[in-house]
C-alpha cells in the first residue's frame, strides 16, 4: 500500500511502466494484469491515461503496449541538465573567482527562467539564490539573453500574457521589450539594471546547444554599487566568452 503522501493511482502508473523491460519491451493487457494482479478496468483506465499523455503507445497491429516516445523527451531533459551542469561548473567557478560576483546558469520554462546551477560570490554583500528558483524571464538578464534568440512563435507565446513589473525599471511594454531583445541579439549579451531587484545589476549571455538553440544562459550578478560601467564592460566580455566556451563544449558550431 502507498505510504503517507503517496497517491495510489500514480504508484500503479509507475508500476505499469516498470513492467516493460529490455527482455519484454511489448506486452498485452492480459500480461500486465498477470504481473501486477490489478483489476482489469482499473488497469485499463490507467493505461488509457498514460497513452493519452504519450507515456505508453499501442501497436496497431498486435495491440500490444510499449513505452511511449514521450519518455525519451523526459530522459533527454534529465541528461541535458546533468550535462550542462558538469560542463558549466568549472567555467562558472572561474568566472566567479575572476569577477568576485555570483554566477548563475538558467534555462527557460515557459514565461519563467529557472536557475539550474550557480556559484556564489564570497563578498560579504552578495546575492543569495537557490538552484530551482524562478523569476519572470523578461525581468532578468539571463532570461532576456535566451528570449532574444527564440523564434517568433515561441516569443509571442511568452509575450501573450501580461509582463509583470517587479521594479520601476522592469520593462513591461511588449514593443519596448522586443526592441531590447533586438539589441541583445546585435551585441550578444543582455543587461538587467535593477529590473528584477532594486540595487541588483546583472549581465548575461546565451548558451547554444549543438542545434543552435539558446537553451541556457549564464549571468553575473552583483550589487549595483559594485557593478559600475568599468566592471560591466569587463563582465560583459568575460560572460560572453564563458557562454561561447560552454556552447562549443555542447557542440555548437556557430
Amino acid at each position: 500500500m502507498p505510504g503517507s503522501g503517496r497517491i495510489q493511482a500514480i504508484d500503479r502508473a509507475v508500476m505499469i511502466l516498470d513492467c516493460f523491460t529490455e527482455r519484454k519491451p511489448q506486452m498485452r493487457l492480459s500480461e500486465i494484469i498477470d504481473i501486477l494482479d490489478l483489476n482489469k478496468s482499473t488497469l485499463h483506465g490507467i493505461i488509457s491515461t498514460l497513452k493519452y499523455h504519450g507515456l505508453i503507445d499501442q501497436d496497431e497491429f498486435t495491440q500490444e503496449y510499449k513505452l511511449g516516445l514521450k519518455l525519451i523527451e523526459y530522459g533527454q531533459r534529465v541528461l541535458d541538465s546533468m550535462y550542462i551542469s558538469s560542463i558549466a561548473k568549472p567555467i562558472i567557478e572561474r568566472v566567479c573567482d575572476e569577477l568576485e560576483e555570483t554566477v548563475h546558469i538558467g534555462t527557460l520554462d515557459g514565461e519563467e527562467v529557472v536557475y539550474i546551477e550557480k556559484r556564489e560570490s564570497q563578498q560579504s554583500m552578495r546575492i543569495f539564490t537557490t538552484i530551482g528558483a524562478r523569476n519572470p524571464a523578461h525581468t532578468t538578464g539571463v532570461g532576456k539573453a535566451m528570449m532574444a534568440y527564440l523564434d517568433e512563435n515561441e516569443l509571442n507565446n511568452i509575450l501573450s500574457g501580461t509582463l509583470v513589473r517587479l521594479t520601476p525599471k522592469t520593462i513591461s511594454d511588449k514593443n519596448q521589450l522586443k526592441l531590447e531583445l533586438s539589441q541583445i541579439r546585435h551585441r550578444g549579451f543582455a543587461f538587467d539594471i535593477e529590473e528584477n531587484n532594486l540595487g541588483l545589476t546583472c549581465v548575461a549571455a546565451p548558451i547554444f546547444d549543438h542545434n543552435g538553440k539558446a537553451l541556457y544562459g549564464i549571468s553575473v550578478s552583483g550589487p549595483t554599487m559594485r557593478m559600475n560601467s568599468n566592471k560591466l564592460t569587463k563582465a560583459s566580455r568575460i560572460v560572453k566568452d564563458a557562454a561561447d566556451e560552454i556552447s562549443r563544449k555542447l557542440g555548437y558550431k556557430g
